[in-house]
């Protein structure tokens, strides 16, 4: 499903990824882990197809990672959701599944259970005024818009980020469900406790290079993580960022 080949970006006097390989099968759930600016979001942005590596090669479903024919089969949900402001939560839902040539009211249906399914008519940017609620709220609208289309792969960025107990329960439920579909999940995350036991491999990325790769046999990846690294120095080390600030909108 994933195959990255020796892939690197380089910034302005910055290298975000260096020589990077990955390959990742149909129906793993892979948790990718690192401290800030050890690369994780310029991976998934390259698998996402929003950038291009500087040398290298990225592919999902056996095409260039950027090709207009791999959208249907990816969805990508990135730590700040790039949704509209000036939408309503119904009307961001509907614009995401005619994108995708999905079902509107299977769209809509997403809905029920989770702290939007009251306020369909609320614009998003009222889901952006400060505390924890609304900010919550913004994910999961986010979440619902990159998994709208039933796509073979997930790319989910930070995806527990303002999520409250109720909400990260809700979604380790829908992981659940991606996995025992068979689905591909890549998931980068600093929280792994919440899908700590639907994790099938672990990857660890430190400074733009993969420093382990694991496959998991009856581990949790929490324990994992520890063995390898029982100080936490890969998951603190500070660096720059890895990619340009973006606030614009991604296309669906």
């Amino acid at each position: 499903m994933i195959a990255v080949e020796s892939a690197s970006v380089r910034y302005a006097g910055h290298t975000a990824l260096a020589e990077v390989g990955l390959t990742v099968g149909e129906g793993e759930f892979v948790a990718l882990v690192g401290h800030n600016g050890s690369g994780k979001t310029t991976l998934l942005r390259l698998l996402a197809g929003l950038e291009e590596p500087t040398s290298g090669r990225v592919a999902v479903a056996g095409r260039p990672a950027t090709a207009l024919a791999v959208r249907a089969e990816r969805g990508y949900a990135p730590a700040e959701p790039p949704l509209y402001d000036y939408l309503t939560v119904r009307e961001q839902l509907v614009l995401a599944a005619r994108l995708y040539g999905a079902p509107v009211r299977e769209a809509l249906a997403a809905l029920a259970g989770t702290a939007l399914e009251d306020r369909p008519d609320a614009l998003v940017r009222e889901l952006s005024l400060g505390m924890r609620k609304q900010l919550g709220m913004r994910k999961q609208l986010g979440l619902l818009v990159a998994t709208v289309h039933r796509p073979r792969l997930l790319l989910l960025d930070e995806p527990t980020n303002g999520l409250d107990s109720g909400a990260a329960g809700a979604l380790r439920a829908a992981a659940a469900d991606w996995r025992d579909q068979g689905r591909t999940v890549l998931l980068c995350t600093h929280d792994l406790g919440w899908a700590d036991e639907l994790v099938s491999r672990l990857v660890v990325l430190d400074h733009g290079a993969v420093r382990h790769d694991l496959r998991l046999d009856g581990e949790t990846a929490t324990a994992a993580l520890h063995r390898l690294d029982p100080t936490g120095t890969l998951l603190t080390t500070a660096d720059s960022p890895t990619h340009p600030a973006s606030t614009e909108p991604a296309t669906p």
